[in-house]
């Protein structure tokens, strides 16, 4: 008798471990959302690292980018205002492309970050950090 597995005992071990697991992805997922996506050391757009906060160049976007990054969103700016032509030959309409989806993207992001949803999720995983 003293050989018999207990099933039951043994599918709730595995129930359990299986919800730390989606627990613990969760909150690695939150973890990238809400730190990794705004990191100030590095670009928001290409990534690259951002040297010394006080060497850079302030964002006109409340996303930090680095000085290439910069530049080239100045440009993009020009062009959908219509202020002056494209700098560079790649400065075409799919890079203006580039450059409105990705400002799309961000601001879908903010907006996630401040729904109810996201913040009860915060709530749930106070306690966890």
């Amino acid at each position: 008798m003293a050989d018999i597995i207990e099933f039951e005992k043994r599918r709730q071990q595995q129930q359990s471990e299986k919800t730390n697991g989606l627990t613990e992805e969760k909150l690695e997922v939150l973890k990238k959302v809400l730190q990794c996506a705004r990191c100030q050391l590095k670009c928001s757009r290409c990534g690259t690292q951002i040297e010394q906060p006080e060497d850079r160049q302030h964002s006109p976007l409340p996303y930090p980018l680095c000085s290439g990054c910069i530049d080239e969103y100045k440009v993009y700016l020009e062009l959908t205002t219509g202020a002056a032509g494209g700098k560079s030959y790649w400065h075409n309409q799919e890079w203006i492309e580039i450059w409105r989806t990705w400002l799309q993207h961000q601001k879908a992001l903010d907006h996630y970050r401040n729904s109810k949803e996201f913040i009860k999720l915060l709530h749930e995983f106070e306690g966890l950090w």
